[in-house]
């Protein structure tokens, strides 16, 4: 794990070089100082031989290398630290271009929440190690070498006893690793816990208040939020027993060793003071990389358990669908892969006209083993027609635009666009070529303009205004203050339903695709905003590929071809006026919600009538 945190560093190692190199000189001036005081003692304050002009040199020198030592510290520790910036800046993003390139499969289990925590808390956790950990390993490192070297000048066996002490100091931090590890595991699971309950609970907020639930999802906040508390206190009784307190300790007895040392020597030889003064400042500066080791313990066993969850996650393979290059599931042995882009381009493109299709060769599909959402679907929807998908809820309709969209894989039988298998093509030529719309069209953070126009730079006003106008959406926009600047809020909760649903064709007609997949589009709107969408949606028909996933029929009833589902299976195909006259599911539905319309059109006039 460490060696892959070490890999993300190369790409900036010069910059990493070059404050490893001043720190190397901010701590031989720094190790340099104690020697000096020791002369300045010895030799000129003991001895009281005050030359001053030696003495003012010494000074100076002691003044010069703190000054010295103090600048490249600051050269080092901002090179250090813009480094580790740019080192987490390309974690981050290496991470969100992963979760870009998940399947959908890995969002329907993965919780909102629990990503946003990778993409924030982790990295953050990772910023802090290489902000203030590796530095203070590296520069604690320095140090200990430059007081071993000054230890050895000064007495060899004092040096002995302190190399003593380094293997007692590095147990304690290893048994503090082993101990906190699950502690701090702990803790970085519960705040991503916190983060999906606090995202999932204002995403349902007013579904929440309408139903009376506040009580019960503040229990569980609460709980979570206990568990959080009682990690983090452990943790706090750990932190408190083995960092500072003990190396504290440590320290505190070695200097006890070493005057005790010292007073027996001077009973047989002459000690000098500068001598002690040293050692005393070398074993007091011998103790500290420790100290501040032990309180950077605690980050480096935050990131440790971040770096883990983060190459988890990296891990986590994007399936073959859905990365740029072809895959070869189901693609039979005949159809070569291997042609240019631009070929693949041309037969895509060129599905839009009536001589290619878009063909379901008996494909099957389950969200989960054992549970097929589709069986044995076989349907060819015509080049430059309309084809619509009809049924009950839960009859497989979604699924089918799903799984040519790309979005799931489909684990047995073939789709064919334009004779070639959808395989056989890279995911964002696929994806280039189609225009979706959903039942529950999405509005991005920015401008109505910059929704409806999603391609990169800059929007393109007049293309987005004239397909506004295509679809009718033009006339909600421009009552608008803003108009098309208009900022509609978060997931557009400014606007109704309709209104969505007109941006999100008018997004689908800016894109230009040859091919439509419109998802229940008016399954969620009244019927005035229905009579807008199906306009909208007839001029968007004209010279494109059409498939339409409908609820309503009075939106599908001049459809070139008409697919009846029902748990999985197709029951039905033909034209609105054949299926009408067959006994079946089709005329089933429809004279139902003639029914219905009757009645809903009978009510309206009645309440007229009584205002």
């Amino acid at each position: 794990m460490f060696a892959r945190l070490f890999a993300y560093s190369l790409p900036h190692k010069m910059r990493f070089i070059a404050a490893f190199a001043m720190l190397a000189v901010a701590v031989t001036a720094e190790m340099t100082i104690p020697w000096l005081a020791k002369v300045i003692i010895d030799d000129v304050i003991v001895p009281q031989q005050f030359e001053w002009p030696q003495l003012l040199m010494l000074t100076g020198a002691v003044l010069g290398l703190y000054l010295f030592s103090a600048t490249f510290q600051f050269l080092q520790a901002f090179s250090f630290r813009h480094g580790a910036l740019l080192v987490v800046n390309d974690i981050r993003r290496a991470l969100f271009n992963h979760v870009l390139r998940f399947p959908i499969r890995t969002f329907d289990n993965l919780p909102s929440g629990k990503l946003v925590s990778y993409l924030t808390n982790d990295t953050e956790s990772l910023r802090d190690m290489y902000v203030s950990t590796v530095p203070t390993i590296l520069q604690g490192t320095l140090r200990l070498i430059g007081i071993f070297i000054a230890i050895a000048l000064l007495d060899w066996r004092l040096m002995m006893l302190s190399l003593v002490l380094i293997p007692v100091l590095l147990l304690t931090m290893h048994g503090y690793r082993t101990i906190s590890m699950p502690i701090f595991d702990g803790i970085r699971q519960q705040v991503s816990n916190i983060n999906n309950q606090i995202n999932e609970s204002l995403q349902g907020m007013a579904l929440i208040q309408a139903f009376r639930q506040e009580a019960t999802f503040k229990d569980k906040f609460e709980d979570s939020n206990q568990r959080w508390f009682t990690f983090r206190t452990r943790s706090i009784g750990i932190d408190c027993l083995m960092l500072a307190p003990f190396t504290r300790l440590v320290g505190g007895l070695a200097t006890i060793v070493i005057v005790g040392w010292f007073g027996q020597a001077s009973i047989t030889s002459v000690l000098e003071i500068g001598t002690l003064y040293a050692f005393l400042n070398y074993i007091e500066r011998f103790f500290e990389p420790f100290r501040m080791l032990s309180m950077e313990l605690r980050k480096l066993q935050v990131a440790t358990v971040s770096a883990k969850r983060i190459f988890e996650l990296l891990d986590d393979e994007t399936d073959a669908l859905h990365r740029d290059e072809p895959v070869t599931a189901n693609v039979p042995a005949n159809v070569s892969l291997t042609a240019k882009p631009s070929t693949a381009a041309d037969t895509m493109l060129s599905a839009a006209s009536h001589h290619n299709d878009i063909e379901f060769r008996d494909v099957s599909f389950g969200y989960e083993p054992g549970r097929n959402a589709l069986n044995n679907i076989s349907f060819t929807a015509q080049g430059g027609k309309f084809t619509a998908i009809v049924g009950h809820s839960g009859s497989g309709k979604s699924s089918l635009i799903n799984i040519l969209m790309r979005f799931y894989q489909h684990q047995s039988g073939d789709i064919l666009i334009g004779g070639q298998p959808i395989e056989s093509l890279p995911n964002a030529q696929l994806r280039q070529r189609i225009g979706l719309v959903s039942q529950d069209p999405y509005l991005f953070n920015g401008t109505l303009l910059d929704n409806i126009d999603l391609s990169h730079g800059e929007p393109n006003a007049a293309a987005a205004m004239e397909a506004a106008r295509q679809v009718k959406a033009s006339t909600f926009i421009e009552r608008l203050p803003k108009g098309y600047h208009h900022q509609p809020g978060f997931g557009g909760a400014q606007l109704s339903v309709g209104e969505r649903q007109l941006l999100a064709l008018a997004r689908a007609l800016t894109y230009d695709p040859p091919v439509l997949l419109l998802d229940e589009a008016t399954a969620n709107i009244d019927s005035e905003s229905e009579e807008a969408v199906k306009a909208a949606m007839s001029n968007m028909q004209q010279g494109r590929t059409v498939i339409a996933v409908a609820h309503r029929l009075s939106t599908i009833k001049h459809a070139d071809h008409i697919v009846v589902m029902d748990k999985g299976h197709i029951i039905q195909q033909g034209t609105h006026d054949e299926l009408v006259r067959q006994d079946g599911e089709y005329r089933a539905l429809y004279l139902a919600q003639k029914a219905k319309e009757e009645i809903e059109h009978e009510n309206s006039h009645l309440g007229l009538a009584v205002a």
